[in-house]
């Protein structure tokens, strides 16, 4: 009698091996950000929450030896009528310092690569995440692993966010 044994692998990729384009034309490859956490989050210049710009450079600020905020504009939630320039220049108006990825979408058709490794556990290994607003935010640790997702509501600079790039409870 013989046994024949499957293999099943799960074919995991590394957040470090993506990129995307800034909303300024330039390619961002992820592994510039190795070694610190990366709170990546979706955003939108029509959205009841665009105040949480503020409480998202704050965050960078307090902690910019260990984390970077990514901004994804996004018109997935129906928010998003700007240009990658107007919402540059709104960024800016907010005192935005991080990153600023070009519009695309980070649910369903033509989803943003780096929100299609968010939302396939055999890419990133550990969730099938669905973005469910503008303004939902992705912790991934410094070797690139999901440690935390928070809602939309869930203002920046809230302890529960504080603590999660701190590494307390």
């Amino acid at each position: 009698m013989f046994k024949i044994l499957l293999a099943i692998t799960t074919f995991i990729i590394s957040i470090y091996e993506l990129q995307f384009t800034d909303a300024g034309g330039n390619t961002v490859d992820m592994n510039s950000f190795r070694e610190k956490k990366i709170l990546l989050v979706n955003i939108a210049s029509g959205s009841n929450r665009i105040n949480q710009l503020s409480g998202l450079q704050q965050l960078q600020e307090q902690y910019a030896d260990s984390l970077v905020v990514i901004a994804f504009p996004s018109n997935s939630f129906g928010h998003e009528a700007r240009n990658n320039t107007e919402i540059l220049q709104l960024c800016q108006s907010y005192g935005v310092t991080f990153p600023v990825a070009q519009v695309n979408p980070v649910a369903g058709a033509g989803i943003q690569p780096i929100y299609q490794w968010l939302s396939d556990s055999t890419q990133n290994g550990e969730m099938n995440g669905v973005i469910s607003g503008d303004f939902h935010k992705i912790l991934i640790n410094s070797q690139g692993e999901i440690i935390a997702v928070f809602a939309p509501a869930l203002e920046p600079m809230d302890m529960l966010i504080r603590n999660a790039i701190t590494g307390t409870n």
